[in-house]
């Protein structure tokens, strides 16, 4: 499942807050949020977003600490 997740932490361009698209095994909203409670870092998969053709593609994992996300959303 893809979720897009706003991060309070700074950008590389800046921006007071990082986001990024990431998708992970599990199957809804609530399943992502139980695994972020259990774990001080959630692996995902990174999604980018080609700028030209507007399509995704996967460019590897990452790891995440759950404690610098301030929101998350289910990425349709």
């Amino acid at each position: 499942m893809r979720f897009q997740i706003t991060m309070n932490m700074p950008s590389k361009n800046g921006s007071p807050v990082h986001q990024i698209i990431g998708e992970s095994n599990v199957n809804s909203l609530a399943e992502f949020i139980d695994l972020m409670d259990k774990s001080l870092f959630v692996v995902v998969r990174e999604i980018y977003r080609d700028q030209e053709t507007g399509d995704y593609y996967p460019v590897g994992d990452v790891a995440i600490n759950p404690s610098v996300i301030g929101k998350i959303k289910v990425f349709n």
